[in-house]
Parts: C-alpha cells; sequence; structure tokens
C-alpha cells in the first residue's frame, strides 16, 4: 500500500474519495502567482512531480498542468484507468478542473497563431498546436475559470462565456472561493466541450444554444474553402470538425477554429478509403460511424460545429455550400463523380 493510502485509511478517511483538482492556465506571472495562492489552500505538486505528491490533512491537493496538456483528454484518461485509485490505493476522484485567465493576455492568447514550442510550453519542438488552441481548451474544459488581474471588458466576457457557458467564475483573492472549488454535483465532471459532444453524437444542441453543426456529404473545392478560411465571418469563437476535401479524396482534414486562429490539418485516412479493411476497434466508435454512413463515400463528409457570438446561421451555412463543388444540372451526374476529379490545392 502506497504512504498516500496508509494515511488516508488511518485517519479515518477509509470511505471518503481522496479529491485532486487540476490546476490549468498558460504560465504568464499573474497566473504563477494564482498558483502559489492555491499553495495556502492545499497541497499543490507540477503533474511531473505526482509520483512524490501526497494529500492535505482534508483530502485534497492540486496539480498543475503543463501548458502543453489539455485537461479534457487527460480527465477521459485517467478515468478510463481508474488512474488516481490506482495511484494512491485509495478512492481517489477529479473534484475540478480550474483553468486560471490572466485576463490582460488572454485576448493576445486567443488571438495567437504562434506554435506553443516558441514559448517553450509545447510537449516538444515539433508541437505546432499554436497558443490559442491550448488557451481555448484550457477555457472550455473548466469547471471553474480563476480570473487574474483586472476586471473583464464585456466583448471579452461575452466570448469566454460561448466558450464556456458553464463554468464558475472566481476572483482569486477570494479565499473562500479558493477553498471551495469542488462542485457539488460531484462526477463525471463537465469537461468534454460541448462541441466534442456533438461530434461524437452523444447529443444534438439545444435549441437556443450558441452551438451550430454543419454537415453534408459533398466535398469541398479546396481553393473556395481555403478562401473562406482566410476571411471567416465576425462572431465566430470556436469550430472543430472533419473537413473532406477534393484535393485529396483518401485523406481526412481536421478543421479548428481557436479564437481567432484558423487552422486546417491532416488527420488520417477516411475509413471508407483503408485498403486494408481496418476498422475502429472502440464499439462506440463503429456505432457513430455505422449510424451515418454514405453508400457511396462511407464515412467522408464536412462534419464541424462553430460556436459563436450572434453568429448569423443561416449565412454561414450559404458560405460553405458555396465552397462545395458543384453538381450538375443532371443528378445523375453527381452519383458518378470520382473523388479526386479536378483536384485543387489549399493553400491556407
Amino acid at each position: 500500500m502506497s504512504a498516500a493510502g496508509q494515511r488516508a485509511r488511518s485517519d479515518g478517511r477509509s470511505s471518503t474519495p481522496l479529491v485532486v483538482h487540476l490546476l490549468a492556465g498558460l504560465p504568464t506571472p499573474g497566473v504563477r502567482a494564482g498558483f502559489e495562492r492555491m499553495r495556502e489552500r492545499m497541497p499543490v505538486f507540477h503533474l511531473a512531480a505526482l509520483p512524490d505528491a501526497h494529500f492535505g490533512e482534508d483530502g485534497r491537493m492540486g496539480i498543475v498542468l503543463p501548458p502543453f496538456v489539455e485537461p479534457s483528454m487527460l480527465v477521459e484518461h485517467w478515468r478510463a484507468c481508474d488512474f488516481l485509485a490506482q495511484r494512491f490505493d485509495h478512492p481517489a476522484r477529479i473534484g475540478s478542473v480550474s483553468t486560471f485567465v490572466d485576463v490582460r493576455s488572454v485576448a493576445e492568447h486567443l488571438a495567437s497563431s504562434a506554435p506553443l514550442s516558441l514559448h517553450g510550453w509545447g510537449r516538444s519542438p515539433l508541437d505546432k498546436r499554436s497558443v490559442a488552441d491550448i488557451a481555448v481548451e484550457q477555457i472550455e474544459s473548466a469547471t471553474h475559470l480563476v480570473l487574474v488581474g483586472p476586471s473583464l471588458a464585456a466583448g471579452l466576457a461575452r466570448r469566454l462565456a460561448v466558450l464556456n457557458p458553464t463554468a464558475e467564475r472566481i476572483d482569486p483573492r477570494d479565499a473562500a472561493a479558493l477553498g471551495g472549488l469542488e462542485r457539488d454535483d460531484g462526477d463525471p465532471l463537465p469537461v468534454v466541450p460541448p462541441w466534442l459532444s456533438v461530434l461524437r453524437g452523444e447529443r444534438e444542441p439545444a435549441p437556443g444554444t450558441d452551438l451550430f453543426v454543419y454537415r453534408r456529404s459533398r466535398p469541398f473545392d479546396a481553393g473556395r474553402f481555403g478562401e473562406w478560411i482566410a476571411t471567416p465571418p465576425r462572431g465566430l469563437v470556436r469550430g472543430k470538425g472533419n473537413v473532406w476535401l477534393d484535393s485529396d479524396s483518401d485523406q481526412s482534414f481536421g478543421y479548428s477554429c481557436a479564437g481567432s486562429v484558423h487552422r486546417l490539418f491532416p488527420s488520417g485516412r477516411w475509413w471508407a478509403s483503408r485498403s486494408d479493411g481496418a476498422w475502429p476497434e472502440c464499439d462506440a466508435h463503429r456505432r457513430r460511424l455505422l449510424a451515418r454512413w454514405h453508400p457511396r463515400f462511407g464515412d467522408r463528409r464536412q462534419e464541424i460545429v462553430f460556436t459563436g457570438a450572434e453568429l448569423e446561421r443561416e449565412r454561414l451555412a450559404a458560405e460553405l455550400d458555396a465552397c462545395l463543388v458543384r453538381m450538375d444540372a443532371n443528378e445523375a451526374a453527381w452519383s458518378t463523380w470520382v473523388p479526386g476529379d479536378g483536384a485543387t490545392s489549399i493553400t491556407h
């Protein structure tokens, strides 16, 4: 049994789960100061020091995540293997995911296309994710947003509300609030971003929400879609999804809008293009795939979830429709279209 497990069982907490609070944030001076304030409330360790970490007397501890770690993915992985209970040989759970947001820097971070590695924040010099990518992911995966610095301007407050409408806002100077980070509803924590739940088919956007899903079973003309990325609509705050381009019928592309930064990147082959008969091992993935399988094009499709502030959905859909490969007036001509015909290259 580990030392932490021995302490937990010897002081009468044998049936009470230990509680871990994950602390995220890009490492500005203000955010570092916020992490230090947390040390006044509970033991706090960096993720790399987890093998030697221990809980406080109240059964709580904080773990500071490196900037390159996406909190939602870490939570999913730890839950899947019951990591914390195995590490501490005692029932344990994640109590909160608190992202520290430096109000002085967040607007710059949300607009930064610079790779994380440029700041030394990436997992390696080859980490091409942008600063905006990780800033947005940390915000949208949080159960609590700890706002460091001056008061938020109205426009920035609206963007944070679009990215994460449910996270509790906390002033780090409020010692009582910092000491009560744990959510009352317990697990599971709502750290899966809404757009990801929609893409997985776990939910559809509720009426009146800021989520808009664009789905089509035709490829984009690569040149026209590249032009759209260069001049995206105003009000768009977040976008994630899968893109099908006429320039490569076998290659799936990922699309990401994080703040004001738009990226298009290869994300593997479409399952329908695999000549080796490979198929997802995950049952849930297979069910989602088959539920939307096209009789001719398989899993090739456009599927993008957008979030924005006062986003004009009909106009957005019309702009994207204009990027699709055009059909002949004779519908039958489309049924004989061969992926890759007339392919162009995308430059954005």
